[in-house]
């Protein structure tokens, strides 16, 4: 990796960065550990890949490497990839790479586990973590923590040698490409759950658009959506919380079997290999379990969820608006209990929701339903197209075709508050009246 290129590509991202309307807010920093970190992420953007290590960059003081798919790796877009520190999956190194920068202490890196973009949100299937995928169905990947594993297994070899042996370590030193066993004994690797929450989730066209199909002759229809949903969602305004959790010490995943087995590299030994797969699957479930426990909840994920759970066909306007409002008046109280994290604008009093909506929060998200054709208005009631809050979206149209059931699916992993939400759906409107007013 070029490291003065990067820091020199890193304040032209910066720069860019400027230019959009996005209101990027950062939580959880003091999560962050000092030592040789792993952030694993949602991904639901392009830009992530080449935002989200500059961030990471300005919140550690060490340069943030990604991984990106071998696909992307033409047109010329490797040569940029490369300045950014980004690296093929495909890449013969690339495990090599990661598990020597992590054990020399001079790198972090920022691996997404679904493998892809997540374009529908869709991310559980039958209570399990699973992605779509042109070939099917898939579970997110577990590299992040196989990567993880081996380099805390290696650190500790490398310490059990040096304690036994001192100064002989400078074999498997080599071996791992590190050339100061003093650093790799002082740190401990570590895996830092990420969340990115995007509000609010519009596709239209835009500027980015129109000088794109200048530039670009024949878009895909898979570049097309990108451009119009992450283009006017960046430079028309939106908001995205940055959320860290709490990082996962590798340490404590280790067998003490483990540290007999020979070293011979970057592999590990046949003995344990299944075993460290096993392992590699328990860490996987229990960071993906992170990554979306720290959604950030807003008021379209409420409407749109109502909007799927509600039991019968019509409902009326001022009944919905009142079960909201009832649901985020009870999340405001019970966050904590509930463990989820909610946007900045349930702060406020949310009176709005049933009196002027002065906020537009209804008016918003029922012009975009309404768009979109997941409702259609009767006087004062509202008909919901069934059909379009539960079959599955297209992977590369369903932010544009439908992005309330892409708001629905972002919560669904929050099992308390689906819950909480299904319980209010269901209640009779009468004792959501009292209950309002009480």
């Amino acid at each position: 990796m070029n490291r003065s290129a990067y820091l020199t590509t890193g304040l032209a991202i910066k720069a860019l960065s400027h230019f959009t309307k996005a209101d990027i807010v950062v939580h959880g920093k003091e999560n962050i550990p000092p030592g040789p970190t792993i952030f694993v992420m949602n991904h639901f953007t392009r830009v992530e890949t080449i935002i989200l290590p500059n961030y990471i960059y300005d919140l550690t003081g060490k340069p943030a490497y990604s991984l990106a798919a071998s696909s992307l790796f033409k047109g010329g877009l490797e040569k940029v990839f490369d300045l950014i520190g980004v690296v093929s999956t495909a890449d013969p190194q690339r495990d090599e790479l990661i598990i020597q920068s992590l054990l020399a202490g001079n790198a972090n890196w920022l691996i997404f586990p679904e493998g892809s973009m997540v374009k529908t949100k869709k991310i559980v299937d039958g209570g399990k973590y699973m992605i779509a995928h042109p070939n099917g169905m898939r579970e997110p990947h577990t590299g992040a923590a196989s990567l993880a594993l081996r380099t805390e297994l290696f650190r500790r070899q490398l310490a059990e040698k040096e304690k036994k042996f001192p100064g002989q370590s400078s074999r498997m030193l080599e071996l791992l490409g590190v050339k100061n066993y003093g650093k790799v004994a002082q740190d401990e690797t570590t895996i830092v759950p990420v969340n990115l929450t995007y509000y609010p989730i519009r596709a239209a066209e835009n500027i980015a658009l129109n000088i794109a199909s200048k530039l670009v002759k024949d878009m895909s229809e898979r570049m097309i959506e990108e451009i119009m949903t992450e283009g006017t969602m960046l430079l028309s305004g939106v908001d995205l919380d940055i959320r860290f959790g709490k990082p996962i010490m590798i340490s404590d995943y280790l067998s003490d079997g483990w540290m007999d087995t020979e070293f011979t590299g970057y592999s590990v030994a046949t003995e344990i290999k299944q075993e460290m797969k096993a392992t590699a699957y328990s860490v996987m479930q229990r960071y993906m379990d992170s990554i979306y426990s720290l959604t950030t909840v807003n008021h379209e994920h409420l409407f749109a969820s109502f909007l799927r759970l509600y039991p019968f066909e019509r409902l009326l306007e001022s009944e919905f608006r009142r079960r909201v409002f009832y649901a985020v008046s009870l999340v405001g109280d019970k966050a904590k209990s509930l463990n989820i994290s909610l946007h900045k604008s349930f702060n406020s009093s949310q009176a709005h929701l049933v009196t002027d909506d002065r906020y537009r929060k209804y008016q918003n998200f029922l012009q975009l339903a309404l768009e979109k054709g997941v409702v259609v208005k009767d006087e004062e009631y509202l008909v919901r197209d069934r059909s379009k809050l539960s079959v599955p979206l297209s992977l590369h149209r369903g932010r544009i075709n439908n992005p309330i059931e892409v708001m629905a699916n972002e919560i669904e992993p929050l099992k308390d508050l689906q819950l909480l939400v299904k319980s209010i759906s269901w209640k009779p409107n009468i004792l959501i009246k009292h209950l309002v007013a009480r």
